[in-house]
């Protein structure tokens, strides 16, 4: 992706509005005006809709939130602990929760309002960085939750990943607005978010989930014969 000057003022502006006002309530032309454009139709030259303004809000930040989950992943591997639950909430949460301590970001209020917008599912938005993560974090989530079935392990990242990016934005609004002090110090919060998610993705499946897996009675298709 190019990184012009004018590109990246209106890629940080847009991701400001979108944060603030939410997806549906901003257009192309508000935020080339707000990006202090002479031409009121900059942002949609650059990137055509909204949708595409969005992706590329993601390509700009997900290569340092990436390669900093790489970071964990890899070092992880190294201790011994890749097969733990907690190593894959480190690996979704503290790139993510690091951001709040980028000089005036709005990044993770953005994230939670396009993970509101598109849906909160880890597979389809790239608001956990799932999409374009290196294989090894791949591995990662299938030694810490391989043995749980496909759909509750869907269903873990997508609760786990909601809890992180919504936790995290709270957290960027608190500071944006200096009232972070009536909240855990930094370490301590996201230390305590990874507890919770870890939570969320270790718990035990209780046999009335199974149950509720299991296809009514007299559905099973008859064997032949």
């Amino acid at each position: 992706m190019s990184r012009t000057p004018t590109r990246e003022r209106l890629l940080l502006t847009a991701e400001r509005l979108f944060a603030v006002h939410g997806i549906d309530a901003v257009s192309l032309r508000q935020i080339s005006v707000a990006a202090s454009q002479r031409n009121n139709s900059a942002a949609q030259y650059h990137f055509g809709n909204k949708e595409e303004l969005i992706r590329a809000i993601f390509g700009f930040r997900l290569v340092a939130i990436n390669a900093r989950r790489e970071d964990l992943v890899r070092e992880s591997v190294r201790t011994g602990v890749d097969q733990e639950p907690r190593a894959l909430a480190e690996a979704m949460v503290r790139p993510l929760a690091e951001q709040i301590d980028v000089g005036g970001s709005f990044y993770l209020r953005f994230l939670a309002r396009v993970h509101q917008h598109m849906g909160a599912s880890t597979y389809a938005l790239p608001a956990m960085g799932l999409e374009g993560s290196s294989p090894e974090f791949g591995r990662l989530i299938d030694l810490a939750l391989g043995h749980l079935p496909t759909a509750v392990r869907r269903n873990r990242l997508r609760l786990g990943g909601s809890l992180a990016v919504h936790a995290t934005a709270d957290r960027e609004q608190r500071v944006h607005e200096g009232q972070a002090h009536d909240v855990l110090p930094p370490a301590a919060f996201v230390a305590d978010l990874v507890d919770a998610v870890v939570g969320i993705l270790a718990a035990p499946v209780s046999a009335q989930v199974l149950a509720a897996l299991e296809p009514p009675t007299g559905s099973r298709p008859a064997r032949a014969g």
